[in-house]
C-alpha cells in the first residue's frame, strides 16, 4: 500500500476553562496564538466532545478537535516547543501523578509528514497512541479522509473500524 504524503496535523484538547474563557475558546486562541508564532493553520476539524478518561470520575468532557497546519520552519521539534509554550500561557499544569488530569489545553503533534522518530526522550512521531484515540482519529480523518499511519501504513479508516470493533471508544460526538 502506497502512502499519501501525510501533512502536519496537531491534535487539541481541553476540559476546563480559564477565567471566563471555555475550553472552545482555548482552543481557538490555541490557534490564533499559533497563527501569531508564524504557523499557518490551513483547516479545522469540526470540534468533538469526548468523554474523560477514565470513565465515571466525575471529570468534565473534552472538547477536540485536529488542525492541519503549515509550520513557520521546517523543525518538528521547533513545531513542539512552540505548542509547549502555547499549552504553558494557557495555565496547562502537567500531573506526574494522574496522566489523565484535567487539562486547560493540551496540544499534541499528531503526524509530521510522516516522518518516524522512536527518541521518546525528545520527540516521537508520528504520536504514539494514535490508534487507541477516536478523539484523535474521528477529526483526523474528516479533515485528511486518506491519511495512513506512517509506521503501520494501515488507513486512518481502518484504524477506526478496529477501534470500534474492540469496543475501546471515547464517545465523542461532532458538536458542529
Amino acid at each position: 500500500m502506497l502512502l499519501e504524503p501525510s501533512g502536519i496535523y496537531i491534535g487539541l484538547g481541553s476540559n476546563l476553562g480559564l477565567g471566563s474563557k471555555t475550553p472552545r475558546d482555548i482552543l481557538l486562541s490555541a490557534l490564533e496564538l499559533l497563527s501569531q508564532n508564524g504557523d499557518c493553520v490551513t483547516t479545522l476539524s469540526s470540534f468533538w466532545s469526548t468523554k474523560a478518561w477514565p470513565p465515571n470520575l466525575g471529570k468534565p468532557d473534552y472538547l477536540n478537535a485536529v488542525c492541519r497546519i503549515e509550520p513557520a520552519d521546517e523543525e518538528p521539534l521547533a513545531l513542539l516547543q512552540r505548542c509547549q509554550d502555547i499549552e504553558q500561557r494557557m495555565n496547562r499544569v502537567r500531573s506526574c501523578d494522574d496522566r489523565w488530569a484535567n487539562r486547560t489545553l493540551d496540544l499534541d503533534l499528531i503526524d509530521y509528514n510522516g516522518i518516524i522518530s522512536a527518541n521518546s526522550t525528545v520527540i516521537t512521531l508520528p504520536h504514539p497512541r494514535i490508534a487507541e484515540r477516536d478523539f484523535v482519529l474521528l477529526p483526523l480523518l474528516e479533515i485528511a479522509p486518506d491519511w495512513c499511519h506512517p509506521v503501520s501504513g494501515v488507513s486512518g479508516k481502518e484504524l477506526l473500524r478496529l477501534l470500534h470493533q474492540s469496543e475501546n471508544l471515547n464517545d465523542c460526538v461532532r458538536l458542529d
